[in-house]
């Protein structure tokens, strides 16, 4: 069954049944319009098989609906399915949408706060379904492009008015934790508990001996044969990387009080922005497969590294830091109805710049995979179809030497930043 004559037929009458298109005794009389622009897995998101619908429904006594969606299915080979761990991608974003986001609404709703519309984009369905190809996951969002969002032009790094207007609103979104922590902490603990952990993300597995550890090795090796760091620097780095597994999953422990749930894949990939006049004025978050309950740092550590330039670095980082700051004790203050002054002693700009420290280094060991696929040229990338048919001593070998020199520099660039922050 083909994509469009799956929507009409098993898709659209389900979500009318779930009340995806409104609740009460809307009984559907046909799919008057139903265009599908089907995009595969690709360079950006390789996890999900995506499908733009522009939809007209016509219910009965009623005038049309018109509907632009994007939906997500898990990739059709059963293999490729496993080896990238979609049951606990897509139980977590399905987390995400039916359980988290509906849970905050109800939380900021009871305060009167109305924060939540400014971050997600409207989630129409999330469930297991089985009826299309043999995939078993289904996520349907609203399509923003026709609200005005889209992706930044640029692919990878982007100018500080991009990283201000995303990291105001991790900021925001961050806040919601705090807020939550604060007010009804069982509630949001109980949540917490339901993420489950991706394979990769596992001290005992192949991953941590042979994935993670020559990827992250890169940049010492590229450092210490140029000689750019000190010896007893580049030593420690080494002792730390012999166990990359345990120490990416050290760095990815909860520790209160300043841990949030984290988007978990915070980058430009996963951000669209609107635009006024030309400059980004908003932003807006997708694909929460990978939510995790842990430092700030891991968000702000991957975005800041990935996105940004060393120049950028070098010039703005305490003004993006600021910004994020700001924004967040700021929201809190909003939410917990009390005066920022009030929340530095727990919030303090200080605690955050410490957090960073002590986690920073894990944007460092996942830029160090990704990093180079957003740097190579298309014609160059990775065939994610065929690389996880091979084995994880031979994808890690692949990875490790991804994207040549320029690779490698951009890595030592990372390491030389976090150097001088003292988080090495």
């Amino acid at each position: 069954m083909d994509g469009a004559l799956w929507i009409q037929q098993k898709l659209v009458p389900t979500m009318v049944a779930h009340g995806s298109f409104g609740k009460g005794s809307k009984q559907l009389v046909e799919t008057t319009k139903c265009n599908v622009v089907y995009k595969a897995a690709g360079d950006d998101h390789f996890t999900s098989t995506i499908l733009f619908i522009n939809l007209e429904l016509t219910f009965e006594n009623q005038e049309p609906e018109v509907h632009s969606l994007l939906v997500k299915v898990s990739p059709e080979h059963p293999i490729y399915r496993k080896y990238v761990d979609t049951d606990a991608l897509f139980h977590n974003e399905r987390l995400m949408y039916m359980e988290f986001i509906p849970l905050v609404e109800e939380f900021l709703r009871n305060r009167q706060v109305d924060l939540l519309r400014e971050l997600f984009a409207k989630c129409y369905y999330a469930e297991s379904c089985a009826a299309y190809v043999d995939r078993s996951d289904i996520i349907v969002l609203e399509d923003m492009v026709p609200r005005g969002f889209t992706t930044s032009a640029e692919r990878l790094v982007l100018d500080y008015e991009h990283c201000a207007v995303a990291l105001r609103q991790l900021a925001r979104y961050h806040a919601l934790s705090y807020g939550m922590k604060n007010l009804e902490p069982s509630r949001f603990h109980a949540m917490v508990r339901k993420i489950r952990a991706n394979n990769s993300v596992n001290s005992s597995s192949e991953y941590a001996k042979y994935f993670w550890k020559p990827t992250s090795y890169r940049a010492v090796k590229y450092l210490e044969g140029r000689q750019e760091m000190d010896q007893v620097t580049l030593d420690r780095l080494k002792d730390r990387l012999e166990d990359a597994g345990q120490l990416l999953m050290d760095l990815l422990a909860p520790k209160e009080p300043l841990a949030v749930l984290c988007h978990g894949d915070f980058c430009r990939n996963n951000i669209l922005f609107r635009y006024v006049s030309g400059k980004p004025c908003d932003a807006i978050f997708f694909d929460f497969q990978t939510v995790k309950y842990a430092s700030p740092a891991i968000d702000l550590s991957f975005f800041m590294y990935l996105n940004t330039s060393s120049e950028l670095r070098s010039q703005h980082w305490d003004d993006l830091f600021g910004e994020y700051h700001a924004t967040l004790i700021g929201t809190l203050a909003h939410i917990l109805g009390c005066s920022v002054e009030e929340l530095l002693q727990d919030y303090g700009l200080e605690a955050f710049q410490k957090e960073f420290v002590d986690h920073g280094f894990y944007g460092y060991m996942i830029c160090s995979f990704f990093l180079p696929q957003m740097l190579a040229d298309r014609k160059d990338r990775i065939d994610h179809a065929i690389l996880f048919e091979k084995t994880l001593d031979e994808v890690g070998s692949v990875y490790a030497g991804y994207g040549g020199e320029s690779a490698s520099r951009h890595l030592a660039d990372i390491l030389k930043h976090l150097a001088l922050l003292g988080a090495l």
